[in-house]
C-alpha cells in the first residue's frame, strides 16, 4: 500500500471563480466569519496577501479538536485561477509527511457561475494512518458556505 496519495473534490459554485479563489489569496481571514466552526482564525506571519510565498497560520477545528496548521503559499496562478497551499508546520504533521492544499476554479462557460476542484495530496507516515477524509468533507462544507456568502453579496 502506497502512502503517498490524494483525494479530489468538485463543488458547483453560484460565485465567480475569481472572488471564489480572492478569499483565499487575498481573503483568507474572512473565512473565520464565514464557517467559524472549522476556521476560527487565519493570520499572516510573513509575505503579503495575494503574494507568491506567504505564510498563514491557521487556527480551525477538526472532529472536535483544536488544531493548528502553518501554511505557505507555493503557487497562485491568476490565469489558471489557482492557488496551492503546503502545511510547512502544525497538528497535520504529526499523521501526514507532508500535505498540500491544491484549490483550482474554474468559470461556467455561457452561464454564471463556477466548479472548484479540491485536491488534497499527502504522504502519510505510516499504513496506520487514515486517509484524510473528514478534512475533505469539512473543506467542502466549508467551500458552499463562502459560495453562500459570496452570492448573498451580490
Amino acid at each position: 500500500m502506497s502512502l503517498v496519495s490524494k483525494l479530489e473534490a468538485d463543488i458547483e459554485l453560484k460565485a465567480s471563480a475569481l472572488s471564489f479563489l480572492e478569499i483565499f489569496s487575498t481573503k483568507p481571514y474572512e473565512i473565520a466569519n464565514i464557517d467559524p466552526s472549522f476556521i476560527q482564525s487565519v493570520q499572516i506571519l510573513s509575505g503579503q496577501w495575494g503574494v507568491i510565498g506567504f505564510v498563514v497560520l491557521v487556527n480551525y477545528t477538526l472532529d472536535g479538536k483544536a488544531s493548528v496548521a502553518k501554511m505557505e503559499v507555493e503557487d497562485l496562478n491568476l490565469i489558471d485561477i489557482s492557488i496551492t497551499f503546503n502545511v510547512v508546520e502544525g497538528d497535520l504533521l504529526e499523521e501526514y509527511k507532508s500535505i498540500k492544499f491544491i484549490i483550482k476554479v474554474t468559470p461556467k462557460i455561457l452561464q454564471l457561475g463556477s466548479e472548484v476542484h479540491w485536491t488534497i495530496q499527502y504522504e502519510k507516515l505510516n499504513d496506520q494512518i487514515p486517509d484524510p477524509n473528514l478534512l475533505m468533507q469539512d473543506i467542502i462544507e466549508m467551500s458552499k458556505m463562502i459560495d453562500a456568502s459570496l452570492t448573498n453579496l451580490l
